[in-house]
């Protein structure tokens, strides 16, 4: 019986959690909307910190930015990480976005981020699909790359 009642009051946290991670990143995700990154940040945190895998990849996105806080790529690389490993997809292809331009300080991983790259294009994602032809026609940023890897 208390393993029952300890089962139960345990699915009823994650219950809670998870309702609140939605309503956090729904908040949070309305203020990031409308431009104001300070008052997002804490709610993508929250959400990010109960397990919701669209907040770890918002939230990695600000810190890659500096949106409502100070870049940081570590933390960006993390956030980014967890996300991806939840199985979302999108942070796969920010990560790549991430290795392949160096954002935010992050040592720049031309492999890696090619080869998140093609898996986002690969799934549909035209931006990942852009990036990619940029770089393999040593356009913009990565001018001059071309050159290089001959």
């Amino acid at each position: 019986m208390f393993k029952l009642i300890s089962n139960l009051l345990s699915l009823n946290v994650a219950l809670g959690n998870k309702l609140r991670s939605n309503t956090a990143f729904d908040e949070g995700l309305a203020f990031n909307d409308a431009g104001e990154f300070k008052k997002a940040f804490p709610l993508m945190l929250e959400a990010a910190e109960l397990g919701h895998e669209k907040a770890m990849c918002l939230l990695g996105t600000m810190y890659l930015m500096g949106q409502g806080i100070a870049v940081n790529g570590n933390e960006a690389l993390s956030w980014l990480e967890q996300s991806r490993a939840l199985g979302y997809e999108e942070a796969i292809s920010v990560l790549g976005m991430a290795y392949a331009t160096g954002k935010a300080g992050i040592k720049i991983d031309l492999e890696k981020g090619r080869e998140l790259l093609a898996h986002a294009a690969a799934q549909g994602d035209k931006q990942s699909a852009r990036m990619l032809d940029m770089i393999d026609r040593g356009e913009g940023m990565f001018r001059g790359l071309k050159k290089k890897r001959r």
